[in-house]
């Protein structure tokens, strides 16, 4: 190696070193300085990859403007290879949905699964793309076309085995047309989704379940779903669905009007994946949600809630 070679690698490593620490700007630098020393070189794969990276990194690290900047200097050296071009096209992606720039981003999205089709990449990959493409399609209101790329990204996955991956993408689609309002439509897709096999996905379609039951006010209804998807989170030892399914419970009870329970969802799933993650996790995710409960209760009244969960679990 040169000297020139060795310094872009000693920076290179740095960069991991830096992201391994949180350290997301320190990173970004010490990739521009390496791309320079492989532009000098003429080395143009190692220059557009480290320029994509970095703009990985800005834009990770709240800086829209400049990640854009890197993402375009990236694209303009075209490196041959598809893969990155797929990267570098994606981050491109990702920059103009950050700023708004929805019709940028899904051409640059288009480019993407152009490239990565073209590669024959897995199509887990192409999959990911799509539903990228999906979800910028619905900021700029074009729902129906939104669905039609998750459902394109479902088949894909079908058919190359993944069954239960496939499913996943379909509560996405679901969660989506939620927002959108089209319950009816998210409801009726839930129910096309076989989860029979698969704890983790019957979480998931059970979670969505709960939001949309206690959205339209049928709050038992949604207690069932939730206390469901609780139930098959600790099957699948899902977290994350837990959580959510926890938080859904939680939201339940205080509509209507039961602090106790309300407070004892909460509390129980603060112990629970304290179990899972430890207690530092735990507390990062539920006492956000206990002191939004206590703020909108009130002291006393929280405090009593608290009491009386407590005083039954003695």
């Amino acid at each position: 190696m040169t000297v020139a070679e060795d310094r872009a690698y000693d920076l290179m490593q740095s960069a991991h070193r830096l992201i391994a620490d949180g350290e997301w700007s320190e990173a970004a630098s010490a990739l521009e300085q390496a791309a320079t020393i492989h532009q000098d070189a003429g080395r143009a794969y190692d220059e557009a990859r480290c320029l994509q990276l970095a703009a990985t990194l800005r834009r990770s690290a709240g800086d829209a403007v400049r990640a854009s900047m890197l993402a375009e200097r990236a694209a303009a050296i075209n490196p041959e290879d598809s893969t990155v071009g797929v990267s570098i096209a994606a981050e491109q992606a990702q920059s103009a949905f950050d700023q708004g720039r929805f019709q940028e981003s899904i051409a640059a999205w288009d480019r993407a699964i152009d490239l990565a089709s073209a590669a024959q990449s897995l199509p887990q990959a192409v999959s990911t793309l799509l539903r990228k493409r999906a979800a910028t399609c619905a900021a700029t209101g074009a729902i129906d076309r939104a669905s039609q790329e998750f459902e394109k990204a479902a088949q894909l996955l079908e058919s190359s085995g993944d069954i239960s991956a496939a499913g996943f993408v379909r509560v996405e689609h679901a969660g989506m047309l939620a927002q959108q309002g089209r319950a009816d439509a998210a409801g009726q897709l839930l129910d096309s989704i076989d989860t029979k096999d698969d704890a983790h996905l019957r979480a998931e379609t059970l979670v969505l379940r709960a939001k949309l039951a206690r959205e339209a006010g049928r709050f038992e209804e949604s207690i069932g779903y939730a206390t469901a998807a609780r139930d098959a989170a600790l099957q699948a030892v899902a977290p994350v669905s837990y959580f959510a399914a926890a938080g859904e419970l939680a939201q339940n009870f205080d509509a209507l009007g039961d602090f106790t329970n309300s407070y004892g969802a909460l509390a129980t799933a603060w112990a629970t994946l304290g179990d899972l993650l430890g207690e530092g996790v735990a507390k990062s995710w539920v006492e956000p949600l206990l002191l939004a409960f206590k703020f909108k209760w009130g002291d006393e009244q929280f405090a009593r809630s608290k009491k009386a969960y407590e005083d039954r679990h003695v």
